[in-house]
């Protein structure tokens, strides 16, 4: 993944209202997270399927980020 992309991704998660975050399930929060990513810019099928990785591996930091606003 390249760091554009973790960069925009986190400026995404940081942008998000906290209480739109907590609400989904971890299932609906990479989904919402993908699409928000693939708004802003176009992934390939390798991309997406690393972001799809690495948002998964960070659903707790992502819920304790929210929680912290």
């Amino acid at each position: 993944m390249t760091p554009s992309l973790m960069r925009l991704f986190w400026d995404l998660v940081h942008q998000a209202h906290p209480s739109q975050l907590m609400r989904m399930d971890d299932d609906g929060l990479l989904h919402w997270l993908i699409e928000q990513v693939q708004q802003k810019s176009s992934l390939d099928r390798n991309q997406a399927r690393d972001l799809t990785n690495y948002i998964s591996d960070r659903l707790p930091l992502i819920r304790d980020i929210a929680t912290s606003y």
